[in-house]
């Protein structure tokens, strides 16, 4: 888990900072830092990826390999005093799980950490890099000591370990029937269960001997006072100690502001590192003004286009609303990386919410300016300096607003299906009762609270202030009742919301507090509710990151249930009629028939060449591959991390979307039909 857009040096250069001891311990932290990235690039074999972006299953970055020695380093530079490592070496090979368990072995001498790991099918080199072992089953504790006596443990209550049998198997299959085997004369007292195993150690001598080691270890720190030198020495790792003693008793080694100054940073390079996302937001916002500003280009200055103007205004603060959306997803997404990063004790998510807020003010300002300058020239609105920078100061704070709101709805929703959905009916809400399509006179009276809680409300009130402050156009012809020959001014009346029987001209001013009951000279007060809500936002998104947490209890894993496998029996006569009956021997030029596949496929492929576009070129990842596979066979694809095992999986089963993917893939000697890429699994 780790945010895609930032390459491996930036993620682990993060942690790092995180996690740098204060000037207390350190006379130079850069060059901790420095030393630290270089060992942690070198201990995994990250130096070549280095620069890579780490990806995700939608955007193309290191291998699935790397990306998982990347969480190793990661976890490593939280410096942790004790580490506790799950199954870590799932999808390492076997050369890259043994320098992973080496790392935890220097770590442990160098660094004098406690570590516990649990290893799948370590191999003898692994498993003689540790100093003790524990053997559980079924929640029962079978054995713990030191690795050379284990095997002697058991060898004394009747198990036998085969010559070349690693101590590893030896010690997973124990209570695994058809897998141990038993010394002779041992039949019937060697233990057969959990419990039979868990009672034979309890009443061993080495189980009495790890009570006293661990007896003596307790009584020995407390004498030695050996606790409270430790608590002092973190304490000096921590920034601020010296001046401020309530951070003694907080898990952070770094204060809220140096968090606040490296998110601030990372949120950046996040940002920027996905630049397509950052063009198509700006063609996105210019082609929007364009469309709407020619749809509404040059309003007339006269009341015809009174509400039409209103109209532009709502469009122009809904439209900065609606892109705000895209913050739910964003939220949920991000949250097992901000949980992980937590649990580790890096920065407080607090922190993270002000950093990200932070960094949304200058490129809002700037999608703001962009659509905004062009929707507002287009239309004709009012044409002076002062009218213009206002209406982008009150749609710039809207747009603040609405994307901390919806960031709020994205933190208090479990998935992103019920964000969605409470973002919808807010946003539903919040449209009809902003004061255009219901005006407030004739709102529900059970309702109308919503008009008054609502930050969109108050937004567009101050547009409609900006613009209606100042104007007195005449109204037109259509709008003059009664009309007819020889009846004048003096006798007609303007049918717009705020006319003045006897007068041409409508005032601005007087049409908002007739028609939508909104007073110009409360622009501003309506602006600072805008800001307000901001606020209130922002600090409840800080509340809830820091807070409330989902999904976070622990990690699932899917058990299927099995069944015994159904075998047939293949005989020589069977063998003899599939070979007769001449069924690969006529394929169809479409390829071959639904029966032929049924019954077996041979898969061949030669000079498979695979490229993808990188930065000044192409780079090749699969250089004249050839090969083949036929039924009834099993074939190992092997490598090492990063070698391009799932590329050529990937590029065999037709499933690449970019690149120049060359080479001759045949079907029982025809190529692919086009359904080849669904079929395949």
């Amino acid at each position: 888990m780790h945010f895609p857009t930032l390459t491996v040096r930036k993620t682990l250069e993060f942690a790092i900072q995180c996690k740098t001891p204060s000037r207390q311990v350190l006379n130079d932290p850069a060059s901790y830092r420095r030393d630290v990235l270089a060992m942690l690039l070198d201990m995994y074999g990250l130096v070549g990826c280095a620069d890579t972006i780490v990806g995700n299953a939608f955007l193309r970055g290191v291998s699935g390999g790397e990306r998982k020695r990347v969480s190793i380093a990661e976890q490593v530079a939280s410096g942790a005093s004790v580490e506790v490592w799950d199954g870590s070496t799932k999808g390492l090979d076997s050369s890259s799980a043994l320098d992973y368990v080496r790392s935890l072995r220097i770590n442990a001498d160098i660094l004098q950490k406690s570590v516990v790991a649990t290893i799948y099918q370590a191999s003898e080199s692994i498993y003689r890099l540790f100093d003790k072992v524990m053997v559980i089953d079924e929640g029962r504790q079978l054995y713990f000591g030191p690795i050379d006596e284990a095997v002697s443990y058991f060898e004394s209550i009747g198990i036998y370990k085969p010559p070349r049998q690693t101590t590893s198997d030896f010690l997973t299959g124990l209570t695994q029937l058809n897998e141990r085997k038993v010394l002779p004369g041992w039949e019937d007292r060697a233990p057969r269960t959990a419990e039979e195993f868990e009672q034979l150690w309890r009443q061993s001598s080495a189980f009495d001997k790890v009570i006293a080691d661990v007896e003596a270890f307790e009584s020995q720190i407390t004498q030695d006072g050996r606790g409270d030198e430790l608590r002092e020495f973190v304490n000096r790792t921590k920034m601020g100690t010296e001046h401020e003693k309530m951070r003694r008793k907080s898990p952070y080694t770094t204060t809220f502001f140096f968090q606040l100054a490296r998110l601030m940073k990372r949120e950046n390079e996040i940002f920027i590192g996905n630049p397509t996302q950052i063009i198509f937001k700006v063609i996105y916002n210019i082609s929007f003004a364009i469309i709407v500003g020619t749809l509404f280009i040059r309003l007339p200055h006269n009341t015809s286009s009174y509400f039409t103007r209103g109209g532009v205004l709502f469009f122009a603060l809904l439209f900065n609303s609606l892109t705000s959306l895209s913050e739910i997803p964003k939220a949920v997404s991000g949250r097992q990386v901000v949980y992980k990063h937590k649990a580790l004790a890096m920065y407080h998510p607090a922190a993270l919410s002000l950093a990200q807020t932070i960094n949304d003010i200058p490129f809002s300002m700037f999608q703001v300016l962009m659509f905004g300058s062009i929707l507002y020239w287009a239309t004709a609105l009012q044409r002076t300096g002062g009218r213009f920078l206002a209406f982008l100061l009150i749609l710039y704070v809207g747009c603040l607003c609405l994307t901390a709101l919806f960031r709020l709805i994205g933190n208090i929703s479990p998935n992103v299906d019920v964000g969605h959905t409470i973002s919808g009916i807010t946003l539903l809400f919040m449209i009809l009762y902003v004061g255009y399509l219901i005006p407030p006179q004739t709102m529900h009276k059970y309702f109308k609270w919503i008009y008054w809680a609502n930050p969109l409300a108050y937004g567009f009130k101050a547009l409609l202030s900006n613009e209606f402050r100042d104007i007195n156009y005449p109204c037109v012809g259509s709008s003059l009742i009664p009309r007819g020959n020889g009846i004048g001014i003096a006798n007609q009346v303007c049918t717009i919301a705020g006319s003045i029987p006897g007068q041409l001209r409508v005032n601005g001013r007087r049409y908002l507090e007739r028609g939508f009951h909104i007073h110009a000279k409360d622009q501003w007060k309506d602006f600072v509710a805008v800001v307000c809500f901001w606020l209130l936002f922002v600090f409840l998104v800080a509340g809830v990151m820091e807070f409330v947490e989902f999904g976070n209890a622990g990690y699932t894993i899917n058990v299927y249930k099995r069944y015994p496998p159904h075998i047939d029996e293949l005989t020589e006569a069977d063998a003899a009629e599939a070979e007769g009956s001449g069924m690969y021997r006529e394929i169809p030029p479409g390829g071959p028939s639904d029966e032929q596949i049924a019954g077996g496929t041979t898969y061949t492929w030669a000079d498979v060449n695979y490229s993808v576009p990188v930065r000044g070129g192409e780079r090749q990842l699969l250089h004249s591959v050839s090969g083949y596979i036929k039924p009834g066979t099993m074939t190992a694809l092997m490598g090492s991390s990063g070698a391009g095992k799932t590329t050529l999986l990937d590029s065999l089963s037709q499933r690449k979307t970019i690149g120049r993917l060359e080479g001759e893939m045949l079907m029982n000697g025809a190529p692919q039909p086009r359904s080849f890429r669904r079929i395949t699994g």
